[in-house]
């Protein structure tokens, strides 16, 4: 049976919780063959999804990239087959004013843009955040800066600058 995305997280967190007890343990040598029996499982386990992306193409390795549980194995494993940068733009698209400016090293720089007469922009940082860690895991760390508005008349046709009519 395939569990729901709510068994599945459960779940995540279960082994989170397992993996962060290992330290715990008393000895070190049983930590380190642990810790070795655990690697050598993810290792054959990344070789295994390298071969299954070999083997698809078109809509079904689409599906496989999109599936939350599976997009963020792949990332594990550096085998996604969507670039960071491609994965963040596609997230914020939703997100009315936010922008990719730059992905350099883990840090993803963001730009907000307020809406009309200096109101804040549409989304919080919040919410720029957690679409920017949903979407690529692997940046490290996300800036996010606030544009000015636009004003909607120039402020320097606000004065007069000539005496055109005589005034």
């Amino acid at each position: 049976m395939t569990w729901n995305d709510d068994e599945t997280r459960d779940h995540v967190a279960r082994a989170e919780a397992l993996l962060s007890s290992l330290a715990a343990l008393p000895e070190e040598a049983v930590r380190e063959q642990v810790a070795d029996a655990l690697h050598a499982v993810v290792e054959l386990y990344g070789q295994c999804l390298a071969r299954v992306l070999e083997h698809t193409a078109g809509p079904a390795r689409d599906a496989l990239v999109a599936d939350e549980l599976v997009g963020h194995l792949l990332l594990v494993h550096d085998l996604h087959p969507e670039p960071a940068e491609a994965r963040v733009r596609r997230a914020l698209g939703p997100l009315h004013g936010a922008e990719l400016v730059a992905i350099e090293g883990g840090t993803a720089r963001v730009r907000l843009t307020a809406g009309g007469c200096g109101s804040r922009a549409e989304r919080a940082e919040e919410d720029v955040r957690a679409a920017v860690t949903w979407a690529a895991p692997e940046i490290e760390r996300v800036e996010v800066t606030e544009s000015a508005p636009e004003a909607l008349i120039p402020v320097d046709s606000l004065f007069r600058t000539g005496t055109a009519s005589g005034t």
